[in-house]
This record gives C-alpha cells, structure tokens and sequence, in this order.
C-alpha cells in the first residue's frame, strides 16, 4: 500500500465516496474510522440511521455488526494465554468434562480459535434459546464433529461463542462476558461496543435497511431484533457498536493507546501466522476461512499476514496493518445481496491503498 497520508484532500476523498455511495443508493449509513500508531487520526460518518432517511448516523451511533466481536473474543483469550490461565494446546474435555464424547475427546483450543475443530453447525435450537449460555453449552458438548477435527478449516458462525467462551470461562474461573469487559473493554476504556445492549445501547442502535433485498425480513433482522439475543451473550454474532471502538480494539492489538498495550508483539505474530493443514487447500487471501487463531488474514508473507482482522453479516469490519499501524473500524447497516462484496469497501481501500477484502 502507499503511505497513509491523511492529508485534507484524502479525507474529502474518502468523505465524497461515502456520500457517493449513499446518494447512490448502495448505503445506508456509514461509519469509518482509522487509528493509526495509536492514536485516533479519523472518524468520517454518511447517511442515515434507517431506510425512511429521518435521522442522520454520528460517531456515537451504534450499529449491528455481528461476527466483527470474534475479533474482540479471541483478543480476551489471548489475554488469557499471556497470563498463563489457559493455553493453546489445552484440551478443552479437560476443562469441560461433558464435552468428551462423539470424537471430541482430543480438541484442542488451537482448533478451536482457527476454525478446524467440525463443529459449525448451530445444534437444535430458536432465537431465545440461543442465548442461555448453559443451555446452549451443553447442547454443543454432545454434538458430533462434520469430520476428524484439525484437518479443515470452516467458518463457525454462531458456535464459536461456547467452543471458546466455556473452556475460558472454565479456566478462569469466571464468565466469558466478564473476561471480555476485564480484558478489552476495561483496559481501553470502550464503552460503546456491546454484546447484549441495554436500554441506552438501545437507544442508539440503528435498524438495518433491507431495501435492496427481495425479503421483507431476513435472519438478520430476526436474530438482532429477538429482545433475548440482542440483550444476551452470544459474542460470537450479537456484536453491536461503533467504528471508533472497533478500530480503538485493533489499535491497541499493534501499539500503545493511551499507554495501553493489549497483546505482545509475539502474541500478536503467532495469531496472524496461517493456521491451516498442508492438505486443506487455502482459500482466496481475503476472503473468510483464511484464519490465524482467531482472525482472519490478509496480504500472507509466507505463512505471517501483514493484515489481520474480523468482518460481520451487515459488511461491519475491523483490521490491523502491522506494517504501517492502521487500524481501521468500518460499520454500515444497508444489507446487499452481493454481500460481501461492497463498491464503499472496495473504493475506500483503493483510495488508502489496500487490496479488497471480501470477508
């Protein structure tokens, strides 16, 4: 990529593609913000905060950003495995006796944060019952792996939450919501990203814009407006925040924010390393199922990503540039069906620089 230079007139650039792209019908509201050595250098926002165009989107509006919180999970593990409460190679039966049956004896956490453990599929289950955390754990503890764990790689939308949230609770001997907020939240002082909004969150939350779409409603309008989901714990898809607080997050992942460091440089080198078996083909730099332990890669030199980070459902991201210390927060709340593919995403990192990300 160039230099970032975020000079007057790459800001008005970028600020013309937002409002360009909303004029255009293709957005909604936007958010972008961007960190760069630690410190906030831009929060630009466009558009509005529904599809009736009533209310314009601030800096401190929040959006439904969905699976851009696994990011922030796997931040609090590594947290974790720094202090010495849990470790990579840990089996997760023997934190979570119930979990050791039907080929799941030898999971590792390793598997787990890089998406290589077979248990994608959401067990039997609605809406409200997937945010009772117990019941949804054992659910999962009796499932059966698609096939032997450790070999391919595949996404896990939705049951990442308990395959990484129980052994760490487990280990630490509290709840993974609580881990998350002593371990992220606390440390940087973000106090608008949430997984399970209250009455104030609420407040500031904006609705998805399904215009585009043939559907009058979709699984993501259900999902994040069942009140049990969306005020519930379910990290790895009921994320809901802002672009400075995603970018603030991966900031502090590369760098010093406000004099706080969240992962060593050699915790944040082993998570960006490709974790993938030599015989399970590697998908498209860019795109999902690309994965360290616990983020998604981009821009591989060998086997080490420059780039690492997480997107969500609605096209919600957040990234880390290792070699040039951006980090980079983007929300939007207009549902496309190119998904993931964004024209606003593609022209923003044309303009920066960066090769497109399709995750």
């Amino acid at each position: 990529m160039k230099n970032l230079n975020l000079n007057a007139a790459t800001v008005a650039a970028l600020q013309n593609i937002m409002d360009d792209e909303v004029e255009k019908g293709n957005e909604c509201g936007i958010q972008l913000a961007i960190y760069q050595h630690g410190k906030p250098v831009l929060s630009l926002v466009s558009g509005y905060t529904d599809a009736s165009h009533s209310k314009k989107v601030d800096e401190n509006s929040l959006f439904p950003v969905f699976s851009v919180g696994k990011g922030i999970m796997a931040t609090a593990f590594h947290r974790l495995v720094e202090k010495g409460i849990i470790s990579y190679d840990t089996v997760l039966a023997d934190l979570w006796p119930e979990f050791a049956c039907n080929g799941k004896e030898n999971i590792r956490i390793w598997q787990v944060l890089s998406h290589r453990e077979a248990l994608f599929e959401l067990p039997p289950s609605n809406y409200p019952e997937q945010a009772d955390w117990n019941l949804m754990c054992s659910r999962v503890a009796s499932m059966t792996p698609a096939w032997t764990p450790g070999t391919i790689c595949r996404y896990h939308p939705v049951t990442y939450a308990w395959l990484l949230g129980e052994p760490a609770a487990r280990a630490a001997g509290k709840s993974f919501s609580q881990i998350i907020h002593d371990e992220v939240f606390a440390p940087l002082k973000i106090d608008s990203f949430f997984f399970g909004t209250n009455a104030e969150a609420d407040a500031r939350m904006i609705k998805l814009d399904l215009s585009k779409l043939p559907e009058p409603t979709t699984w993501h309008t259900v999902f994040i407006g069942c009140d049990e989901i969306r005020h519930g714990f379910v990290p790895s898809a009921n994320g809901v925040g802002n672009a400075l607080s995603i970018a603030r997050h991966y900031a502090s992942l590369i760098g010093e924010v406000d004099g706080v460091r969240l992962l060593k440089p050699e915790t944040v080198e082993k998570a960006s390393t490709l974790c993938r078996s030599k015989d399970d083909p590697l998908p498209p730099q860019g795109t999902w199922e690309c994965f360290g332990m616990g983020y998604a890669l981009q821009n591989l030199q060998g086997e080490s990503a420059r780039i690492f980070g997480h997107g969500g459902a609605a096209g919600a991201e957040g990234f880390a540039d290792k070699e040039n210390g951006i980090a980079w927060g983007l929300t939007r709340n207009k549902l496309l069906p190119t998904h993931p593919r964004y024209s606003l995403r593609d022209r923003i990192s044309a303009e920066l620089g960066y090769s497109p990300r399709h995750w």
